[in-house]
């Protein structure tokens, strides 16, 4: 994602639904657990709804007070925090507790036939394997009201504890086994889904769910730990259209009105939940064109057609549809070269959504959401276009195992944007924007943290330098460090080997050293694992006839030594030109050039390749 936004761009009016999904009815008993409140009835959406419109009373009490899970402590690798601002009251739960009920497919019907109104009603089902023994699952839910569960067809137990909803106890099988999980809920949404309008006052609504905000409106393991396939069923009033993960596979006019909107991942491709997201709006809808063909094996194809293409899309709100086409314009040949550089699209489709994120741009799953108001301002930048693009492949496709972790997201987003670039425009267009992303990580409030840092639990605090520009830059100087050759091809194993799942800083140095040959556990304990970067003092003057450098790194003590290559190009002179290279392993090291004493001037990393600041004077 880019540009953290935290208000959102939808400031329209929250009212009540009425409508429900229709499908499912009927009154189910369930047994409070043992120690809550218990409840005389619960009512099935289409009764509970009304009651959530009127106010709650005595048989429209909500689910009852669980027992809260035990929270963990921060630093542990499989932290899964949440933000304290804005999402209060989230309990931190071990990320390993989800595989207790690990999610394949998510099947969510959502009715969102009164936009204006703030409320959906919606049900969940849930197929996935529950862990031999384990007779109850917890699921990160929070905010909305619960009407019903089943489990495999039967009326289940349930109970509500901080943002977890524990359903069971149930008879516990000897061996792992199959589960369905059918869960009938509904009500305002405080975060992940938002309703609102836009620019004329029409209502639209769009999900939002980094990082763990899909619990708002889904119950869900809520972390990329378990991915899963997902289906998405959403009923629309008529004149609107809804944007959703995968295939749209139908759309189908409703007796009663409106029309649902049936959106479907391929079976084969897995996605992280906060990446999960669906937008309705009067949509402006433009063909971008066709692209990755031949290289999108989830694409559909035609019978009897050739390769598969993803088709590429832009969808925006109403009087920004030509803008978007425009802007746009090169985003069918951003996929084309992401998937000859790095490996095959891995979506069925890529869609481009003006809409509602608090971020500049956020990279759910073949279907990008940004930022509302650089659309109707007109200062969408083709950066932020690229770096959504790249995170198709990195971050979504191979996703953080652990959050402290992220890097290997926004970090690679942030370094194969800059790529393209490189590849379309030159290699100048290149280095101005590594030379502007270098004075970004090196002028941050974080340059004292290391890159993987799991010493605070607020997810918001990892959009932060380090994991973005200075994750960017870890990556170029392992390019420079280890030829295009051997990186790329390292880039292609790492992306290869975790696709469709998730990865730790671990598994990015395993891939270069087997593309390389060579061990790196130095290069990545200075520059992931440890804080800081070099700042050298740099004296240069005549000796003899030679040009003689004293190089000194003078960065704080508790910062490491780092190991680096630096480049010199000599200035003025009967040496001007000549380049000059020294391997710096200590805080002190010395270049001598020879026959360049009558230089007029030293210009160090010419060809922007070290994160370092640099003090250069002459003696």
């Amino acid at each position: 994602m880019t540009g953290l936004r935290f208000a959102s761009d939808f400031d329209g009016r929250r009212a009540y639904t009425r409508r429900s999904i229709r499908r499912h009815g009927g009154e189910r008993r369930v047994r409070p657990q043992a120690g809550a409140r218990p409840l005389p009835r619960v009512q099935p959406l289409r009764v509970l709804i009304p009651c959530l419109i009127l106010g709650l009373s005595s048989g429209c009490r909500p689910a009852p007070d669980g027992p809260r899970p035990t929270p963990i402590q921060a630093g542990q690798e499989t932290l899964d925090a949440a933000s304290a601002t804005p999402e209060p009251g989230m309990e931190l739960r071990r990320a390993s507790d989800r595989g207790v009920y690990d999610i394949a497919h998510y099947d969510l019907e959502l009715d969102f036939g009164r936009p204006a109104s703030g409320r959906f009603g919606a049900v969940a089902t849930l197929r996935g394997d529950l862990a031999a023994g384990a007779d109850r699952v917890d699921l990160d839910f929070i905010g909305l009201e619960v009407a019903s569960v089943l489990v495999d067809g039967a009326p289940a137990e349930f109970g509500r504890g901080g943002s977890i909803l524990t359903i069971g106890p149930f008879a516990p099988s000897a061996a792992v086994s199959q589960r369905e999980i059918r869960i009938e809920y509904g009500g305002v949404p405080e975060n992940g889904l938002f309703f609102g309008e836009d620019r004329d006052g029409e209502p639209a609504v769009f999900a939002d769910n980094w990082p763990n905000r899909g619990r708002w409106w889904f119950p869900s393991n809520d972390h990329p730990l378990d991915k899963a396939t997902v289906r998405f069923e959403v009923l629309a009033p008529e004149g609107y259209a809804v944007i959703g993960n995968g295939q749209l596979v139908e759309t189908r006019p409703e007796p009663g009105g409106g029309t649902t909107w049936i959106w479907e991942t391929d079976p084969a491709v897995p996605i992280p939940s906060y990446t999960m997201v669906v937008g309705m709006a009067r949509f402006e809808r433009r063909a971008l064109g066709q692209a990755g063909c031949g290289l999108s094996p989830a694409a559909p194809r035609e019978p009897g057609a050739g390769e598969a293409c993803a088709d590429v899309s832009v969808w925006a709100l109403a009087g920004d549809g030509d803008y978007g086409a425009e802007r746009f314009a090169r985003a069918p040949d951003m996929l084309d070269y992401y998937s000859e550089l790095i490996g095959p699209y891995p979506y069925e489709k890529l869609a481009h959504v003006e809409s509602s994120t608090r971020f500049g741009g956020m990279e759910n799953s073949s279907a990008i959401f940004y930022g509302r108001g650089a659309w109707e301002e007109r200062r969408m930048g083709e950066g932020v276009i690229a770096h959504e693009t790249a995170h198709q492949w990195f971050g979504d496709a191979v996703s953080p195992a652990s959050w402290s972790h992220l890097w290997v997201s926004e970090g690679f987003a942030s370094y194969f944007s800059p790529l393209y670039f490189e590849a379309r425009d030159g290699l100048e267009a290149f280095r101005s924007l590594m030379r502007a992303s270098r004075e970004v990580a090196v002028g941050s409030d974080v340059v004292g943290q290391a890159i993987v840092d799991s010493s605070s639990n607020q997810l918001f605090d990892l959009l932060n330098r380090n994991n973005y520009q200075k994750g960017a830059w870890v990556l170029h100087m392992l390019r420079r460090h280890l030829g295009d050759e051997a990186f790329f091809r390292g880039i292609r194993d790492y992306y290869g080997r975790h696709l469709h799942g998730v990865a730790l800083t671990g598994d990015v140095r395993a891939a270069f050293e087997r593309a390389s040959g060579q061990e790196l556990g130095w290069f990545f304990d200075q520059w992931v694992h440890a804080p800081g970067h070099p700042q050298l003092a740099i004296d240069w003057g005549a000796e003899a006839s030679d040009l003689l450098v004293s190089i000194r790194q003078v960065q704080p003590a508790d910062w490491p030594a780092f190991t680096l290559d630096l480049d010199f190009v000599v200035e003025g002179g009967g040496a001007h030109g000549r380049r000059a290279n020294v391997r710096m392993e200590t805080r002190e090291a010395t270049l001598r050039i020879p026959n360049a004493a009558d230089a007029e001037g030293l210009r160090f990393d010419p060809d922007v390749s070290v994160l370092a600041t640099a003090e250069v004077r002459r003696r």
